[in-house]
């Protein structure tokens, strides 16, 4: 009963039932669809527009400005954060900076990245870009200050310079903190694409949705909703498979 396969039935069980209750409750009055949808009706909006492709096209757009974002805050954040840890005294300068422009809402700053950068792909991609810079930034910081002071202490009784404390210590340390980010970022990075489309867009999930909304179709919100799910899933999943690659490439090179 507590085999691998017994669990995976178990974690669809409540998903199926619930599935199943939820299209019981609809077909016994039809007015209930026009609040909560239907999962027929969400399973043939998902194979119709996938089947014309206009489904596909939405998903792959809202990906590539997910997943790109993601890939240049986390880089970007990554890189500012390892970087203050050189110099403590700009890092307090700098912190009540960071923290205001961090805890800035996303939504509230959308429209003036849309007016910076236009209505195209690359401000969805800037806002994806801030809404997970911040939180990379802090992670790294964060791994590379908390390692234990006596690991340097006897680096740097050896001669160690602070480059070779960098490379031997800081960044083999800060690397568990660094991958904590990316799965933190994963929903900012998609959320992020999201408002900028919601905002202003021609196509993606968020214009998807949108348009679905202004006309009350509620499967066709969900079913925008049930794509937004499975491509965080996604990227999770994609995460979670360079964590031992990007852990080893530390190892290795530094």
């Amino acid at each position: 009963m507590n085999s691998p396969k017994y669990i995976k039935i178990y974690q669809a069980l409540p998903l199926v039932l619930f599935l199943f209750f939820w299209q019981f409750c609809v077909q016994q009055n039809q007015q209930l669809i026009f609040f909560f949808g239907s999962p027929i009706k969400i399973f043939n909006y998902l194979l119709n527009k996938t089947l014309d492709g206009s489904l596909l096209v939405d998903f792959i757009v809202t990906f590539f400005e997910a997943s790109t974002g993601f890939i240049l805050g986390n880089l970007l954040g990554t890189i500012i954060g390892l970087s203050l840890w050189f110099s403590n005294i700009t890092f307090l300068i700098a912190r009540p900076y960071i923290i205001a422009l961090g805890s800035a809402p996303i939504f509230a700053l959308s429209p003036l990245l849309i007016i910076w950068f236009g209505t195209g792909i690359f401000s969805k991609i800037m806002i994806a870009t801030l809404s997970t810079v911040f939180v990379a930034l802090f992670q790294a910081y964060t791994g590379a200050s908390e390692v234990d002071k006596k690991y340097l202490r006897l680096l740097q009784s050896f001669g160690g310079s602070k480059m070779q404390t960098f490379r031997k210590v800081i960044a083999p340390s800060a690397i568990v903190w660094v991958v904590s980010a990316f799965r933190l970022n994963v929903g900012f990075a998609i959320l992020g694409a999201f408002i900028g489309e919601f905002i202003s867009s021609t196509r993606g999930l968020g214009h998807l949705i949108l348009t679905a909304s202004g006309l009350f179709d509620i499967s066709l919100v969900l079913s925008g909703v049930f794509l937004l799910i499975c491509m965080a899933l996604l990227l999770n999943f994609l995460v979670s498979k360079s964590e031992s690659y990007l852990k080893n490439f530390v190892v290795r090179y530094f």
